[in-house]
């Protein structure tokens, strides 16, 4: 079995780190809880230990509801320095 990865222990590329932390400030804090999990889980079930700016935009994507959707992608597109995945 794989070794469980915390967020702590993931590398950000590019501004992706930035996107996310600003993401979670404006979540509240039931919300937090809870999108911090799924992302774990998400970051383990594909053993993924380093995070660039489309990981943060497929998450979005695929995960948040239409309306947050929306209103997170202006975040991504305000910190958005690299291409789409390669």
């Amino acid at each position: 079995m794989d070794k469980k990865i915390t967020l702590d222990e993931l590398q950000w590329e590019g501004n992706s780190k930035i996107m996310f932390d600003e993401i979670m400030d404006d979540l509240g804090p039931m919300y937090r809880a809870a999108v911090k999990k799924k992302f774990e889980v998400w970051v383990n079930q594909k053993q993924q230990t380093v995070i660039r700016e489309w990981n943060i935009k497929h998450t979005l994507e695929k995960y948040a509801p239409p309306n947050y959707c929306e209103k997170y992608m202006k975040i991504y597109e305000k910190y958005k320095s690299e291409e789409a995945e390669a």
